[in-house]
């Protein structure tokens, strides 16, 4: 927290310290700061349990929904492969003959001079 303060510096801000608030105040100062160190720590872990608690709902309805879709996937998925066999199945082998071109080449344009 202090790593940028030397030696010098520490003593230069407790004797403003010390000058400012007196001997006497100093004490109730450090426990007042820790009570408030103390309150700001369990605000802080409140507030982090609540939104875990907030994101805990959302994220089971994103992982059912994730695996309600992965399942209907792999069910389409098996089905495709079924129908794909089924369909190999029932087609005859083609001959090795190489098969017409669909279209035939355009004719070449004539230039005209």
């Amino acid at each position: 927290m202090f790593e940028n303060l030397g030696g010098g510096e520490m003593l230069l801000i407790f004797l403003v310290i010390l000058i400012l608030f007196g001997p006497k105040k100093i004490p109730e100062l450090a426990t007042s700061l820790g009570k408030g160190l103390r309150k700001f720590r369990e605000a802080k872990d409140g507030l982090e349990d609540q939104l875990k608690t907030a994101m805990k709902e959302p994220m089971e309805a994103l992982q059912t929904a994730k695996s309600n879709f992965d399942m209907h996937v792999n069910a389409a998925a098996q089905q495709v492969q079924e129908t794909s066999k089924a369909l190999e199945a029932n087609v005859p082998a083609q001959t090795s003959a190489p098969l017409p071109p669909a279209v035939s080449p355009a004719p070449p344009m004539n230039t005209l001079p």
